[in-house]
C-alpha cells in the first residue's frame, strides 16, 4: 500500500536501510525513493512488531464496509495499519463488500484505494457476463469466444430456447442472474419446469465433466485486476479444486441431486458426506483440494495440465476483455485518480472430459472464509501479495 503523501516527512526521518533491514518495503518510482509496503502472509497468525512498525510509522489506515472479513482485517492490522470507522474519510484502503456510489468515488484522494471498480457488474452479474461474451463472438468469432455454454436469459429469450430445447433435450441448468453460493440453482429436463416470472439464466448443462474418482468438480481461480486502462491482470498461482460428495452419475433419475451436480463449498459443506481436512499440508484429500494437488494429479494421468492452465488463462482474459469498454468507460467518468480501484475477482471454470475450460461465473468478493487450514494456507498469501501488488 503507497504511503499517503502528508507523511513524507516521516519517510524521511526513518532511513532507507532500516527500513530494508525489516524486509517490509520496496523503493519505487524514477529515483526509487516511493517506499511501498510489502505484506507477509505469516502475519496473519503471528504479530511481528518488524512487520506492524512500518505500517504505524506512516500512519497507515483502513476501514471496512458492508462486509466482514477476518482475514483482510487481521492482515492489515497485523502490518500496522489503523481500523477507522466505516464513515470515516481518513483511510488509505477501504474493503467493502459492493460497489461503490459514484459520488463516493469521485471523492477518492490520489493516495486512497478501493477494491471494486465502477461497474464490475458487467463481469459479475451472470446475465451481463454472458451478454458480453456473446457481443465478443459476434464481434471477432464465435470460436475465439467460445468459453461459455450455450445460454439464454428468460423470460426475455424463452421462444429462442424453446427452439434450441427442441433440438437437445438438455439437460439445462438454471441460475439467477445475481446470486451467489450456489442459491436457486437447479437442473432441469423440460421447459415447462421453468418459471418465467423472474429473470433467470438458462444454460446448456456440460453433461461430461472430468472427474475424480468418479467425483465432479470445479476450479476457483483469484484474479486480480489493477487497471482497466491500460488493461492490467494478474492470476493467481494457487486456486482451490472444489469438489462434489455424491459420485457422478448423468442419468435423468439423478437430475436433482445437488450434492451430485454441483461443486459450491457452500451446497456440498451440508451434505453428510463432506470430507474436511485438517492438516494444512495435505492438499490432495476430502473435498477441497488445491488446485496445484489437482493438477499434479491430472498430469501424472497422462494429461497435458500445461495446455490445460493456458486455455484457462486464455479464458480468463477474454472474460475480461469482453467487460473491459464498459468498466474503462466508468472509470473515465467517475475516478478521480489512476490507481484508485483494483477488484479480486473469484472465477469458477469447470474442465469437461476434453480438459476443455468452460466459464461457469464470475464472482465479485469472493468468500475469503478460512473454513478449513487449507483455505488459511492459500487465501492469506493470496491477500498478502494482492495487497502488494496494489500498492506498486
Amino acid at each position: 500500500m503507497p504511503t499517503v503523501t502528508r507523511d513524507k516527512e516521516d519517510s524521511e526521518s526513518l532511513s532507507e536501510d532500516d527500513l530494508e533491514e525489516r524486509l517490509c518495503v520496496a523503493w519505487s518510482g524514477i529515483c526509487r525513493k516511493i517506499p511501498v509496503l510489502l505484506f507477509h502472509a505469516e502475519a496473519v497468525v503471528s504479530k511481528d512488531r518488524n512487520i506492524c512498525a512500518v505500517g504505524e510509522k506512516y500512519n497507515l489506515t483502513f476501514k471496512i464496509v458492508r462486509t466482514e472479513s477476518r482475514l483482510v482485517r487481521g492482515i492489515l492490522v497485523n502490518h500496522g495499519f489503523h481500523e477507522v470507522h466505516p464513515n470515516s474519510n481518513d483511510f488509505n484502503l477501504m474493503w467493502t463488500g459492493s460497489h461503490l456510489k459514484t459520488y463516493l468515488l469521485r471523492t477518492l484522494q490520489d493516495f486512497q484505494k478501493v477494491n471494486h471498480f465502477p461497474k464490475s457488474y458487467e463481469l459479475t452479474r451472470k446475465d451481463r457476463l454472458y451478454k458480453n461474451i456473446q457481443r465478443m463472438q459476434q464481434a471477432h468469432g464465435f470460436q475465439n469466444f467460445h468459453i461459455v455454454p450455450q445460454t439464454f436469459v428468460l423470460p426475455a429469450e424463452y421462444q429462442e430456447f424453446c427452439n434450441s430445447f427442441g433440438k437437445d433435450k438438455g439437460p439445462w441448468i438454471i441460475k439467477p442472474v445475481a446470486s451467489s453460493r450456489g442459491r436457486g440453482i437447479y437442473l432441469v429436463s423440460s421447459p415447462s419446469q421453468i418459471p418465467l416470472d423472474e429473470n433467470i439464466l438458462v444454460s446448456r448443462y456440460i453433461s461430461n465433466p472430468l472427474v475424480i474418482d468418479e467425483f465432479k468438480f470445479d476450479v476457483r481461480l483469484y484474479v486480480l485486476v489493477t487497471s482497466y486502462d491500460p488493461i492490467i491482470i494478474y492470476i493467481y498461482e494457487e486456486g482451490l479444486a472444489r469438489f462434489a460428495t455424491v459420485k457422478y452419475d448423468h442419468a435423468v433419475k439423478n437430475i436433482k441431486n445437488q450434492f451430485m451436480h454441483l461443486t459450491n463449498y457452500s451446497v456440498n459443506k451440508k451434505s453428510r458426506d463432506y470430507v474436511s481436512c485438517n492438516d494444512p499440508e495435505v492438499e490432495d484429500y476430502g473435498n477441497k483440494w488445491s488446485m496445484s494437488a489437482m493438477l499434479r494429479y491430472l498430469k501424472q494421468e497422462g494429461k497435458d495440465t500445461t495446455l490445460l492452465m493456458g486455455q484457462i488463462e486464455d479464458l480468463i482474459i477474454k472474460a475480461v476483455l469482453s467487460a473491459e469498454m464498459q468498466i474503462a468507460t466508468a472509470c473515465k467518468m467517475f475516478v478521480p485518480h489512476r490507481n484508485n480501484c483494483f477488484e479480486l475477482y473469484g472465477f469458477d471454470v469447470l474442465i469437461d472430459s476434453n480438459l476443455k475450460p468452460w466459464l461457469l461465473e464470475v464472482n465479485l468478493s469472493p468468500s475469503l472464509a478460512c473454513d478449513a487450514p487449507l483455505d488459511l494456507k492459500i487465501k492469506a498469501s493470496m491477500i498478502s501479495d494482492m495487497f502488494s501488488l496494489v500498492g506498486k
